[in-house]
């Protein structure tokens, strides 16, 4: 059946929605409610038919629900605000109101819109709901009211105006204790009332990174609003002695310069948590936003205040692992292990610092190749994931981390059955979302790595990883120009010294061998001379075949990242199976890397296709999808073009 209103088409036999013709990328959960409300219209569809309907009735976090929600109206066109299809009934459920008229799909309809990929997309399709379908939690429904007048303030710059009338930043909250050293408390507070108001459907929230990295400019509040782009903003301040904890916050009308709220709360120190509920409450109500299911309602992560503050302070330290010099950044995440360790030494029950153990477990090696190995670390990163996971199910965090070990381990099926778990349960992590995209490159399946690393940007739109990231699935999708803007901003603009090596393949790509160079040496520019002069053989053996075989004797002995790229570049099946081989630590960040143009020869070499058979890809690929340019040829044989 084809759906048709506006300049939109749901096409239930494809599995598309199309926008003046354009396919858009929707997930399967989305696409699912967005045609359930559409052949539903102007009938009120109440939380438990949603739940019904795409989660066969099991129980799922409002979260979940309210980030679907989101994505159907944002796959529309529509917004929380404007509600031009998918209108909210306060308490009640959803409407579509849009008046669709239902056709037969016309068999000639050919998905050849760039971007597409319609490659077995209705096994896959039934499969994502399926994995989609593990998580468990609830409903949030937010409704918006009128703007208020503005008010401009003399000489200082007006907040720019947005689509969303409720646009709003959480800032740091500021220690105020006699000694100045529980920063931590006051990150701790911040981030709480953002997570909660990132659920609210409704709601654009200005991610945690863009609104702490101005904490240290002494701005005004309007000027704050004006460079966040945001038309509210939540600040307080936090002290703490002993047992006691004084917490005062208020939330600012930017645009009119006017408090809508403000409160101080003088308790016990264990009564943190209900402290950080009754300011979001009080925030949600303010601006006439409704709260429905039981974000608010959680148990209390411990009841162990020093483990408490030990978790906080040893999250702070994790986030801030790569800020500063390296050695800056190496302490702090050896600090940030130290503080951790103590935490759940001091409540074995803590799921969340478990799950923060878990991930600094993760990264150990990458900053300290010679003092841990991979081998060992990621054994205590998985048994702290799993301590996570078991103590708490619904934990999003402890999934990401398990998939992400399953990913680096090639074992692919595990890996997106784990993240897909994660997202599920908490859609608002851009770190799950980012690792799911990697997972989705390393198979080739490109379109679903856009979707979910457009969500990953969607939610922290200043990381450069991100971009980065986004930048190699256009390389990988042959859109060479978005792929150079996007690695330009990550890696010019944001100083994401690791994308020289994706501007290097680029520049190869493009037939540019002098920029190719310049790029490579950026990348190796911590290497001896004599690598840099074999990565310069390199490229100028692809370009020149007289040179290939000096090229070739060279990357024989060529050990490391030197000879991964080398093996790109003189599509040596041998040498890159071997690289994988003897890397562990984040080998699956360069194993998507394969899928460029200038790698895909090396699928036509029968020593890096058995590789690639021998390390469940196939197995993948038959049981899931393959890559556009894959086809297989039998249940143990494949093809590829390049």
């Amino acid at each position: 059946m084809l759906l048709k209103f506006d300049n939109i088409e749901i096409d239930d036999t494809k599995f598309e929605l199309r926008r003046d013709g354009e396919i858009q990328h929707v997930e399967p959960l989305v696409f699912d409610l967005i045609l359930f409300l559409a052949k539903n219209p102007d009938r009120i569809i109440s939380k438990d038919e949603i739940i019904e309907e795409l989660w066969g009735g099991r129980i799922v976090a409002d979260a979940t629900i309210s980030s679907c929600i989101k994505s159907a109206r944002k796959a529309l066109g529509d917004s929380g605000e404007h509600q031009k299809y998918i209108k909210t009934i306060r308490g009640r459920g959803l409407q579509f109101i849009a008046a669709a008229r239902s056709t037969r799909p016309n068999s000639s309809y050919r998905s050849d819109v760039k971007g597409t990929d319609t490659k077995n997309e209705p096994s896959n399709h039934g499969m994502m709901i399926k994995l989609g379908s593990i998580a468990a939690l609830l409903l949030i429904i937010a409704v918006l009211f009128l703007n208020q007048d503005k008010k401009v303030v003399p000489n200082i710059p007006q907040p720019k105006q947005t689509d969303l009338a409720r646009t709003i930043a959480v800032m740091p909250f500021v220690d105020l204790s006699a000694e100045g050293n529980q920063q931590y408390f006051g990150f701790g507070i911040s981030e709480e009332i953002l997570n909660v108001l990132t659920a609210v459907d409704g709601l654009d929230v200005t991610s945690r990174t863009t609104a702490f990295s101005l904490q240290n400019e002494n701005l005004s509040v309007p000027e704050i609003a004006n460079r966040l782009s945001v038309n509210y903003i939540v600040e307080g301040s936090v002290r703490s002695a002993g047992n006691r904890i004084r917490v005062t916050a208020q939330l600012i009308d930017a645009v009119n310069d006017v408090h809508l709220w403000t409160a101080n709360y003088d308790r016990e120190l264990t009564d943190i948590f209900a402290v950080q509920d009754e300011i979001s409450i009080a925030i949600t109500d303010a601006l006439r936003v409704e709260l429905i299911g039981n974000v608010l309602g959680e148990d209390d992560p411990t009841n162990n205040m020093d483990a408490y503050a030990l978790y906080l302070q040893g999250h702070q330290y994790f986030l801030n692992r790569g800020t500063g010099d390296l050695p800056t950044s190496i302490a702090n995440l050896k600090t940030a292990a130290l503080l951790l360790e103590e935490a759940v030494a001091l409540d074995p029950n803590y799921a969340e610092a478990w799950a923060d153990l878990a991930m600094v477990y993760v990264v150990l090696p990458v900053y300290f190749t010679d003092e841990f190995s991979y081998e060992e670390t990621v054994i205590r990163a998985t048994e702290a994931a799993d301590k996570a996971i078991a103590l708490k199910p619904d934990l999003g965090q402890g999934w990401a981390i398990r998939g992400f070990i399953y990913s680096n381990s090639f074992n692919f099926i595990a890996a997106e059955d784990a993240l897909t778990r994660a997202t599920t349960l908490n859609p608002n992590n851009e770190t799950s979302w980012l690792w799911l995209n990697l997972h989705y490159s390393a198979v080739g399946l490109h379109n679903k790595a856009q979707m979910a690393v457009e969500r990953a940007l969607d939610i922290e739109p200043s990381s450069a990883i991100v971009h980065n990231v986004l930048g190699t699935v256009m390389q990988a999708s042959g859109n060479r120009h978005r792929a150079l803007e996007l690695q330009a901003k990550a890696v010019d603009e944001m100083g994401f010294r690791l994308g020289h090596i994706d501007k290097a393949l680029l520049a190869i790509e493009n037939g540019a061998s002098e920029e190719a160079k310049t790029e490579i040496l950026k990348f190796f520019e911590r290497s001896d001379q004599d690598t840099k002069d074999r990565l310069v053989l390199y490229i100028e053996a692809y370009f020149d075949e007289t040179k290939r075989d000096d090229a070739l004797n060279a990357l024989q002995a060529e050990t490391g990242e030197a000879s991964f790229f080398g093996a790109i570049l003189l599509q040596n099946g041998n040498k890159m199976s071997d690289y994988f081989d003897a890397t562990t630590v984040n080998k699956v960040f360069n194993f998507r890397r394969i899928y460029y143009e200038n790698a895909r020869p090396l699928f036509k070499q029968a020593e890096f296709k058995q590789y690639v058979i021998e390390i469940g890809l196939l197995d993948y690929w038959n049981e899931y999808q393959f890559p556009e340019y894959c086809v297989p040829l039998n249940d143990i044989d494949f093809e590829c073009y390049p």
